[in-house]
C-alpha cells in the first residue's frame, strides 16, 4: 500500500488547485492524493470516487513522480489528418491563381473540383467534406468577386484623369460649367439586394416575366452637384410599334436630353460647358449634332473605352438604385417612372450626399496642430 505524507504547505496548494479546476478527470486524480495524505484506505477512495484500487494506486505512483503533471489528463494523438498542414500555401496559391492557371478549362474551384485536383497533382485522396474543413481551418471560403476593367488602354486613363482634374481647376475658377453625362436602364423587374428584416421573417419581393424598360438620361454639376434628368419608356414591343431601331431611339431622346439640358445652361450665362460623355454609340449621329449646333458653347470630352469608372456619374446610379428600384416591383412604367422621378428630386435637395458620393470621403489630416 502507498502511504503518502505531503508537508502542510504543499498540502494546502493541492487543495488549492482542487478547488480551482474545472476539469472532472483531472480533480479527481487530485482527489485521490488528498484523500491518501489524510489516511484514507485504497479501496475506500477508490469507492468513493467509483474507480478501482489498481487506479487509485497507478495515481498515486504517477503524482510520487511527476507531481501534478502527472495526472492531467493526456489527449489522444487522433487520426493523421487527410490533407497535411503543409501543403495549406500550395492550395492557397491554387485558389488566389484560379482554375485555368492550373491549366483546368474552368471558371471556378468547387470542393469537389479542389479535391479532384488535389489528387491528381500530390495522389492524396481527400472528400468533399474534408476538403471544405481543411479550407474553412486555413481561411478560405466564398467571395463574391469585384469586377476590374481590363480591356482599358493605362496611359489614356492615366490622361482622361490628368485632363478631368484639369476641367475641374478651370470650373472652380469659373471658366467653364463641367458636367457629368450617362445614361442606365431600370427595369420592371426588381434587384433584390440585402435589407433589414425580422428573424424568422425573411421579406419576400415579388416579380414575373417583364421585358419594359425606362432609361434615365442624366448629367450632374462636377461644382454644385445639381442633377437634371430626362427619361425614355422603352416596352418591349417599342421596335415593331416605332418602327425604330433602340439606337435610333436613344439617340434622338439623347438629343432631346441635350436641348433640355441646353435651357439650363444657356450661351448668354455661360461661355463654354463641357460634358464627361462616354462613347455609347447613341451619343454621335445626326440628330445629337444638331442638338450641338443649337448649343455651340457646348463640348464633349469623350472618355476613353472601357473606363465607367471615369466617370463621376456612374457612382450615382448605385445609390439612386437602392432608393427607387431594389427589392420594389411596379405595375406600371408610369409606377416606375414615378419612383425614379420622386428619388431623383430628393438627391437634387440633397447637394451634401452627391457630393460625398462623387468625390469620395476625405481623409482627415493626421497633422494637427495641439495649441
Amino acid at each position: 500500500m502507498i502511504r503518502i505524507q505531503l508537508p502542510a504547505a504543499e498540502a494546502d496548494w493541492l487543495d488549492q488547485a482542487f478547488r480551482q479546476e474545472t476539469d472532472p478527470k483531472y480533480k479527481d486524480r487530485i482527489q485521490i492524493v488528498r484523500l491518501a495524505n489524510r489516511g484514507r484506505l485504497h479501496k475506500d477512495i477508490a469507492a468513493d470516487l467509483a474507480t478501482t484500487p489498481r487506479s487509485v494506486q497507478r495515481w498515486l505512483h504517477s503524482y510520487l513522480d511527476q507531481g501534478l503533471d502527472g495526472l492531467r489528463p493526456r489527449k489522444a494523438k487522433g487520426r493523421q489528418p487527410s490533407i497535411p498542414a503543409a501543403l495549406a500555401d500550395e492550395i492557397k496559391r491554387w485558389i488566389i491563381e484560379g482554375p485555368a492557371q492550373q491549366g483546368l478549362d474552368r471558371a471556378n474551384w468547387t470542393p469537389e473540383e479542389l479535391a479532384d485536383h488535389l489528387f491528381k497533382t500530390t495522389g492524396i485522396k481527400a472528400s468533399r467534406s474534408v476538403m471544405q474543413r481543411f479550407c474553412r481551418k486555413i481561411g478560405i471560403r466564398v467571395y463574391r468577386p469585384t469586377y476590374r476593367f481590363l480591356r482599358g488602354i493605362p496611359e489614356k486613363q492615366a490622361q482622361a484623369r490628368q485632363d478631368i482634374a484639369d476641367l475641374k481647376e478651370k470650373a472652380k475658377a469659373g471658366e467653364i460649367v463641367l458636367l457629368s453625362q450617362d445614361e442606365a436602364r431600370f427595369p420592371m423587374v426588381p434587384t433584390a439586394t440585402a435589407t433589414l428584416g425580422v428573424k424568422g421573417h425573411r421579406p419576400v419581393v415579388g416579380t414575373w416575366d417583364c421585358k419594359d424598360l425606362l432609361y434615365v438620361f442624366a448629367v450632374v454639376n462636377l461644382l454644385s452637384c445639381a442633377i437634371h434628368s430626362n427619361t425614355l419608356l422603352s416596352p418591349k414591343d417599342a421596335t415593331k410599334k416605332t418602327g425604330t431601331s433602340k439606337t435610333a431611339r436613344l439617340q434622338e431622346a439623347f438629343a432631346q436630353h441635350l436641348r433640355h439640358i441646353g435651357r439650363i445652361y444657356p450661351k448668354d450665362k455661360h461661355k463654354e460647358v463641357v460634358l464627361l460623355i462616354d462613347n455609347a454609340p447613341w451619343h454621335a449621329g445626326k440628330a445629337v449634332n444638331e442638338a450641338l449646333a443649337e448649343n455651340p458653347h457646348w463640348k464633349f470630352k469623350r472618355l476613353p473605352s472601357y473606363s465607367p469608372q471615369l466617370n463621376p456619374i456612374e457612382r450615382f446610379w448605385k445609390m439612386l438604385r437602392r432608393r427607387a428600384t431594389h427589392n420594389r416591383l411596379f405595375d406600371t412604367l408610369a409606377d416606375l417612372k414615378g419612383s425614379l422621378r420622386n428619388s431623383l428630386c430628393y438627391f437634387q435637395t440633397m447637394r451634401g450626399r452627391v457630393k460625398t458620393l462623387l468625390n469620395g470621403r476625405t481623409k482627415p489630416s493626421t497633422n494637427r496642430t495641439i495649441s
